[in-house]
């Protein structure tokens, strides 16, 4: 009945309620000890977890790719889309080849 997304491209998800009776599952972020950085993995979760079809209430403001500019917070969700398909560890490791075959091996 809620299905989630099925386009993975970073940007802003929210369950949709459907007209009946049921209503989406909802669910609160409890973050516990973990510090709420921007880019943090936990947020990560709670993306997924949105996509997946839960009604957790959340804005991008700690997602990667959010930005606090003159004209105000700008999000850009390439950013976020990179960040969730690792291309910032694909960037590393071939860095890490390049730079030093002996520490890629490793």
């Amino acid at each position: 009945m809620y299905p989630g997304t099925t386009d993975v491209n970073g940007a802003e998800y929210k369950v949709q309620e459907v007209d009946g009776d049921k209503r989406p599952f909802k669910a609160a972020l409890d973050v516990g000890l973990v510090r709420t950085t921007t880019g943090n993995r936990v947020f990560g979760a709670l993306k997924g977890a949105v996509d997946g079809g839960l009604a957790i209430p959340h804005s991008t403001g700690r997602f990667p790719g959010n930005k606090v500019g003159a004209d105000g917070k700008e999000f850009n969700a390439k950013v976020h889309r990179d960040r969730i398909f690792g291309v910032h560890v694909d960037a590393y490791r071939a860095e890490l080849k390049k730079e030093s075959e002996e520490a890629y091996k490793k």
